[in-house]
């Protein structure tokens, strides 16, 4: 029998075969130069497959075919030895077995404390009192007053906003909503957190370290009685991932153009930290209800490149009147190197996103521009597979999205250390 008709005959590949022939498990003759199957040949293929089945691996099956063709198994010393392998197999699956059954065990248990765990003793938030003496009107400056209001000792959870210019917001759901709504077509709001999918871990391991050294960064800033926000948390949200880290006694503004995104994030943490006093704010623009130098220290994880998706002006232009004179700015951005294709990805796919984005040089210039000096710098290593994933669509495998480092202090009407680490 030649070597195909075997293979389809006994459902093994043509490769296996050849390889199990090179290995010494199967030596067919070979007339002609081309491997017939005799009924030897076959009886070895047939015990090799028993074999597998009975989980030996391919060292262990060499060693039994060896000892069958030494003697034909008659002598009995050499029955002995196989009898002996079989019943070490035996024994070592019986060990398995009860490993097994040990973390089956304690599988069940894990199953058993998650079904037990506590459902939703959810404590309702909504527009902390502490947030309003940070509110104003984005227009004239002037004082907001509320009406309508639904709310308790802590939070407001419904009402209406004006200011006698005429600007007017509403809180509903305790998120605060203004006029400046989202026009774009070209994103959605991330409810289901799609973006966090399917991420390599390569890619997820970058992220990883540039957590750890956006969390370092904070140890060296005092982060209480602070007022702390994050912005352009659809994409990525720095906050949500370590609310461990956040002291009780700081107050935190968190911005996005998407309400449906901000009630999702909203019900997540009132699960997890029900104590912290966080403003949701939903804003597509950043002329925000907030009064100027409130800010005193700002997360960025990919806030600058998201801005740049829409704008054409840089993120902390717009938000440093917002800065208070000793605030710090802690953040990570992305930028290409030599990446031609995934820009032209990245235009096609957001016709309305800047051509400066995740260019270095350009967020250089920007912060020099702005007052911002750098401290120092560090090349935190790069990627040329971000796979297929929602979040880096635009990424072209082979080009290089690297990660880098630098921290930076504010000159000019800002003071105080800022740090930003960046990804490209």
């Amino acid at each position: 029998m030649r070597i195909g008709k075997v293979s389809e005959l006994y459902h093994i590949s043509v490769d296996n075969l050849y390889y199990y022939i090179k290995y010494g498990l199967l030596v067919p003759p070979r007339p002609k130069g081309q491997y017939v199957f005799d009924q030897a040949t076959l009886k070895d293929l047939e015990w090799i497959l028993e074999l597998k089945e009975l989980d030996f691996s391919l060292r262990e099956i060499h060693i039994i075919l060896s000892l069958k063709r030494v003697s034909g198994l008659a002598d009995p010393q050499d029955v002995e030895e196989l009898k002996a392998i079989y019943t070490g197999k035996r024994d070592f699956c019986l060990q398995e077995i009860q490993q097994k059954q040990k973390i089956i065990g304690c599988l069940e248990e894990k199953i058993k404390d998650l079904d037990q765990h506590p459902a939703s003793a959810t404590l309702k938030t909504g527009v902390p009192l502490s947030m309003l003496p940070l509110l104003c009107c984005p227009v004239c400056k002037g004082s907001l007053s509320l009406t309508d209001v639904e709310m308790d000792q802590r939070f407001l959870y419904h009402g209406a906003l004006g200011c006698s210019c005429g600007y007017k917001a509403v809180i509903d759901k305790g998120i605060l909503m203004t006029p400046n709504k989202n026009t774009n077509l070209q994103d959605t709001p991330d409810v289901t957190r799609e973006l966090y999918k399917d991420l390599p871990p390569q890619l997820i391991s970058m992220f990883q370290r540039s957590y750890n050294w956006m969390l370092e960064r904070m140890e060296q800033v005092n982060l209480h009685h602070k007022v702390i926000a994050e912005t352009y948390v659809n994409a990525w949200f720095f906050m949500h991932n370590h609310l461990e880290y956040l002291p009780g006694d700081s107050r935190y503004i968190v911005i996005d153009k998407y309400p449906e995104t901000l009630l999702m994030y909203k019900h997540l943490i009132e699960k997890q930290r029900p104590d912290l006093d966080i403003l949701y704010l939903a804003d597509s623009s950043t002329t925000f209800p907030l009064k100027s130098e409130c800010i005193d220290l700002h997360l960025d994880f990919f806030a600058v490149n998201e801005h740049n998706f829409y704008h054409p002006s840089f993120l902390y232009q717009k938000l440093r009147p917002y800065f208070s004179p000793q605030a710090d700015v802690i953040g990570t951005y992305f930028y290409f190197k030599h990446a031609p294709k995934s820009m032209k990805q990245l235009l096609s796919m957001y016709p309305e996103c800047s051509r400066q984005n995740f260019q270095n040089s350009y967020f250089h210039e920007e912060l020099r521009k702005n007052g911002f000096q750098l401290l120092s710098e560090e090349d935190c290593g790069f990627t040329t597979d971000s796979g297929n994933n929602l979040g880096f669509g635009f990424h072209v495998k082979g080009e290089k999205c690297t990660f880098f480092l630098i921290m930076e202090k504010g000159a000019d009407n800002i003071s105080g250390k800022k740090f930003f680490r960046y990804f490209y």
